[in-house]
Parts: structure tokens; C-alpha cells; sequence
């Protein structure tokens, strides 16, 4: 009788156990589904606006909001949390219907001099580099930034005229204290203030934005599409 309770507890617990880690499988497979990354509050309340390919690939085009972006890329990887690949100097260039006609860029690349914070981490951040010839001309740089709770940053700026948008990489997800190494997404910001953010935590980039028919909103929305096709849909 004895040996028999002890198998009927031995099947129990390893019934429970199993049900355990089925249990936070599916929790972990739903976060990972519905993944989003953390919002500054100036933003929290924009609306998302979708856009992209499940995958990038060398070329393509897609559309934000009905308007007509094509891209083309120099390698079947990008990304900027990845090593850059060899010899590869000209990884970008792209076009978009914007309200104020077409508008087209070509981005550089560059693996920056190993820094401190690359030693550390054991990483070789590159530098993107984008301009836009129309006038008056803009331009776009994003590279190493700054080590974060132990994670090494993507920071940078995009300039038009006298209007500058700080750009930054955020490594946390939505009601999560923990940092992910690779980028959540990346915060546009405003005289200090963020007031757009690219959300790269799911299988298609989500875009929060000023108004596109803006000066702001513009910068906001160039800046936005060459953070997202320099990044891997996972």
C-alpha cells in the first residue's frame, strides 16, 4: 500500500511539474507575441501606425499610412545591434511619398575605432550615417552611445535646417524592469522631450509620430524609417 502512494506522489508531482513549465512556456510565447516597448509618457498616448514586411530582404517596397516607401539594401542582414558587413559602405538608400513630395536618401556605414564600452561589452558598434539631398538638405548619424543599466546604447541625431531630433536606442520592454542587449525600439526626441518612438519589439516596426505634414513630424517619420530598415524583423 505504501509503494503504491508513493508512485501515485511520484505521477502527481511530475503532473505538476509538467503543467509548471507548460505554464510559463505559454507565458513566455504570449510576451514575446505581444511584446511592446516602454513608452515615455509624451507619447503614450499616440496613436501606432504599422508598417514593413515581416522580412526586409535586399529590396522592396511597403506603405506608411498610404504613402509609398521603396528601399533597397546592401546586404540580406542589417542591423545595428549585428557586426557590419564586410566591406559593406553604401547599406541603404530609400524613397517615400511624403506631403511634401518625394523624398530620398542614401546612408553610409562605418565601423568606429574600438571604444571602452565596445571592449566591455565585446561588440563593434557601426555608425549610420543618411543623407537627404532636397532642400534644405538633412542629415542623419547614429552610432555608439552611452552604457545603460549595463547595455550599450544607440545614440545620434537628424538634422534639417536649424531642426534637430535626438535619436536613441530603449532596451526595455512594456512592464518589464529587465534590459534587452538588442534595442526594444528607439525614442525621437525634441528639445528634450520625446516626441515620436519606433517600436521594433515585434514582427513589423510601429510607428508613434507628430503630424507627417510637419517639419517635426517629417524628421520624425525620415529618421524613423531608416532606424527601421537598418534592424532584422524577428
Amino acid at each position: 500500500m505504501r509503494h503504491r502512494l508513493l508512485s501515485v506522489s511520484v505521477l502527481t508531482l511530475l503532473a505538476l511539474l509538467l503543467a509548471g513549465c507548460a505554464a510559463v512556456r505559454d507565458g513566455r510565447e504570449a510576451r514575446g507575441r505581444d511584446a511592446h516597448m516602454a513608452q515615455a509618457p509624451s507619447v503614450a498616448g499616440v496613436a501606432e501606425e504599422s508598417f514593413g514586411k515581416p522580412a526586409w530582404g535586399r529590396k522592396g517596397e511597403f506603405s506608411l499610412s498610404g504613402q509609398r516607401v521603396r528601399y533597397e539594401r546592401g546586404a540580406e542582414r542589417l542591423a545595428l545591434f549585428e557586426p557590419l558587413p564586410a566591406n559593406l559602405r553604401t547599406p541603404l538608400n530609400f524613397s517615400w511619398q511624403g506631403s511634401g513630395g518625394e523624398s530620398s536618401t542614401v546612408c553610409e556605414a562605418w565601423t568606429s575605432e574600438s571604444s571602452a564600452n565596445g571592449r566591455l561589452t565585446d561588440s563593434k558598434p557601426w555608425v549610420l550615417s543618411c543623407r537627404w539631398g532636397n532642400a534644405p538638405a538633412a542629415m542623419l548619424q547614429i552610432g555608439e552611445g552611452q552604457m545603460r543599466r549595463g547595455k550599450l546604447s544607440r545614440e545620434g541625431a537628424y538634422r534639417r535646417g536649424e531642426l534637430t531630433v535626438g535619436l536613441r536606442s530603449v532596451h526595455l520592454h512594456e512592464g518589464s524592469a529587465q534590459p534587452q542587449t538588442v534595442a526594444t525600439g528607439y525614442e525621437m526626441l525634441h528639445q528634450g522631450t520625446v516626441v515620436g518612438s519606433l517600436d521594433l519589439s515585434g514582427s513589423q516596426p510601429r510607428l508613434r509620430r507628430p503630424d507627417p505634414a510637419t517639419p517635426l513630424g517629417r524628421a520624425v517619420t525620415e529618421a524613423a524609417l531608416a532606424l527601421a530598415l537598418a534592424w532584422e524583423p524577428s
